[in-house]
């Protein structure tokens, strides 16, 4: 085995394909977010329950209780605006004016993934924006895989179809799963598509990991159970679920015993 396919394989087993990620990164874009004002004091209660966490490169930094028995850490490798919607604001009280264009800027390399201790990056794909911003995030994932190849570092698309030219939901999520593919992406992130269009994004896949973006925290139990049987690897929360008022507790709901289905059948 292989050191990215080792490192894939910390928060991405084969053998259970029960894998459950949070993206707490969404801070980097957004500012301080609904109970993740405090990012160690938050996360840390996590740490031991989940697969992999998503941070961007300063929360990292921020997580230095963090041990091998714990999450593995995955970092955000980008940066944009496209997340913004028109009523954005990073603090109380303060107003900003909706951006004019939608910007994407890569953040860094697998090598200083390495040093800050992660087992994966994680790139968005940006549908249904401007043509130039399809093309560079295909450019970068391009290059960050092989990049990653080079070190050993493995690479997850989180694919976002949210821009205003997305006139065909599935349709732009299997375009972003496409693309990924062809780019070279060690694994994808999708909200869930439906039944039918997922096993046909599940053969895209071939053997690479596809975790599904459930739209809302009640709806993830009945997408998980839904995707599990033609082969998603397992959830990948967004930040929301530090708005609960108890997010171990709403973690503990996705555990394999409260399934209808044995750890090792799924």
């Amino acid at each position: 085995m292989n050191t990215k396919m080792y490192r894939l394989r910390e928060f991405a087993n084969p053998a259970s394909r029960w894998s459950l990620i949070v993206d707490a990164s969404a801070g980097l874009s957004l500012g301080a977010l609904p109970g993740l004002q405090d990012f160690s004091a938050a996360v840390g209660p996590l740490l031991s329950s989940l697969d992999g966490l998503v941070a961007s490169p300063g929360q990292a930094h921020k997580l230095v209780g963090r041990t091998r028995q714990d999450t593995a850490l995955l970092i955000r490798a980008d940066w944009t605006n496209a997340l913004r919607g028109p009523d954005f604001a990073p603090g109380q009280g303060d107003f900003v004016l909706p951006s004019e264009t939608t910007s994407y800027i890569p953040l860094l390399e697998p090598q200083d993934a390495l040093d800050l201790g992660a087992s994966a990056l994680v790139l968005h794909f940006l549908l249904g924006y401007e043509e130039h911003i399809e093309a560079q995030c295909l450019r970068t994932t391009v290059q960050l895989a092989i990049a990653g190849s080079q070190v050993g570092m493995p690479l997850l698309v989180d694919v976002q179809p949210t821009g205003p030219r997305v006139a065909l939901r599935d349709k732009a999520i299997e375009l972003g799963v496409s693309y990924a593919m062809e780019g070279g992406a060690d694994g994808v992130a999708v909200p869930w598509p439906g039944r039918a269009l997922f096993e046909t994004i599940r053969t895209m896949a071939a053997e690479r990991p596809l975790w599904i973006k459930p739209g809302a925290l009640q709806d993830s139990r009945g997408e998980l159970a839904g995707a599990l049987e033609p082969g998603a690897v397992g959830l990948w929360f967004s930040a929301d679920l530090f708005a609960q008022p108890d997010p171990v507790a709403a973690l503990q709901n996705f555990a394999p015993q409260n399934f209808a289905v044995r750890e090792e059948e799924v």
